[in-house]
């Protein structure tokens, strides 16, 4: 179970995780609208699943997560319950979920919305640590490939073919997801590293408190 203490502090992470996922609902939603409206969009795979009701369905499941996500922060700050530590395993999830469905009609491998992968793993790590960015590298290996296998079929199968307008890059990819590691690893590492350094402070201010206490004792018995 949390402590009092770590479960504000989790609240606060949560809130303003919900906030930004509030925004980016809003621009990548009038974002896919525009490219469907101009028929500017990219869509991989082997058949056609960006329309107006693929951008309602996603965007109208976002939007309804990001609602009772609310209403749960909402109950947890007026104490009817308390937040659960698997909440922010769910959270980053289901927004690795979202961006790998995004990438879908906007290029797949090629999709400038690959960055906000970068974005859900940065800001988990700097505020969770290590071991939650150890998970979270996984889940994107996961959902990545399962991209890559959606937008080039014929591979993933073995026939070693390529009938799309281009091919896999393998080298590319490696290099892509290597930095991701790197740069999720080395931000859960800062974030590990300033939670030894905040215990480190508490530990000598609860021993400054201990010594003034003591220091306030001798004082009283003195006199």
């Amino acid at each position: 179970m949390l402590t009092l203490e770590r479960g504000a502090w989790e609240l606060k992470n949560e809130r303003n995780k919900k906030n930004v996922r509030w925004l980016l609902i809003i621009l990548i939603g009038g974002y896919l609208a525009y490219i469907l409206h101009t028929d500017q969009g990219n869509e991989i795979g082997a058949t056609g699943l960006f329309n107006w009701l693929f951008i309602g369905i996603l965007m109208g499941v976002m939007a309804f997560f990001n609602l009772m996500f609310s209403i749960y922060l909402r109950l947890s700050a007026s104490g009817r319950i308390r937040i659960s530590p698997v909440l922010k395993y769910i959270t980053m999830f289901v927004d690795f979920g979202a961006v790998s469905i995004v990438l879908i009609p906007t290029g797949g491998d090629e999709s400038m919305f690959f960055v906000v992968y970068f974005i859900v793993i940065v800001s988990n790590s700097l505020r969770y640590g290590m071991r939650l960015t150890i998970i979270g590298l996984l889940m994107f290996n996961l959902l990545y490939v399962g991209v890559l296998a959606y937008q080039y079929p014929d591979l993933i199968a073995g026939s070693g073919e390529c009938h799309g307008p281009h091919c896999l890059n393998f080298q590319r990819e490696v290099l892509k997801v290597s930095v991701f590691w790197v740069v999720g690893l080395y931000t859960g590492y800062i974030a590990r590293r300033f939670e030894i350094l905040q215990g480190e402070v508490e530990k000598y201010e609860r021993l400054v408190e201990r010594l003034m206490a003591r220091r306030d004792d001798e004082i009283e018995s003195g006199s």
